[in-house]
């Protein structure tokens, strides 16, 4: 069962990348409420982290709002927050024209070199980040083809102690 699964979940992962990289930037941007979308999606991952015994820290500004679309900003948040594991923390704030998310997790043996090939296609880390999970090593390149259909900027950084921060930047607008 699971051997079928394999090529419909990657599948439907690449043709979703396909359209947000061709016509990502003619999805519909309505106004959401980004502080409880992003709330909302990060419950489901804290009650993973209790269930094995990981720390996960929260720390969402209220009333962020973001021109976008819903269900692609959910697939961003849930991207970010599943290749997070162990130690997690998520952060969303908005500072005069910015809106800022970011993500931070310990890392074990991850060079520099792994951090700038994060967001290409069927890019797959060392074992000691997705834990044995699996995965496509297509997740970042999605949420990277989010991102940028919202106009915004996503990176990747090794901070000291061992610590991957990926975060994003959207334009915030004042027009709501």
């Amino acid at each position: 069962m699971r051997e079928r699964q394999f090529p419909t979940v990657l599948t439907n992962e690449l043709i979703y990348l396909a359209k947000m990289e061709e016509g990502g930037s003619k999805i519909p941007l309505i106004a959401l409420p980004f502080s409880d979308l992003v709330e909302e999606t990060a419950q489901s991952f804290q009650a993973l982290a209790i269930m094995e015994n990981k720390i996960f820290q929260v720390n969402i500004q209220e009333m962020v709002i973001i021109r976008g679309e819903e269900q692609a900003l959910r697939k961003l948040v849930s991207i970010l927050l599943d290749n997070a594991v162990k130690h997690s923390l998520l952060t969303l704030e908005k500072s005069g024209k910015t809106i800022r998310l970011a993500v931070e997790n310990t890392v074990r043996n991850m060079s520099a070199e792994t951090v700038s090939h994060l967001f290409e296609r069927f890019y797959r880390e060392d074992a000691s980040r997705n834990s044995g999970k699996g995965g496509y090593g297509i997740g970042l390149s999605i949420a990277e083809a989010i991102v940028k259909a919202h106009k915004g900027e996503i990176k990747a950084a090794l901070l000291k102690d061992s610590v991957l921060r990926i975060s994003v930047q959207f334009p915030a607008r004042s027009e709501y």
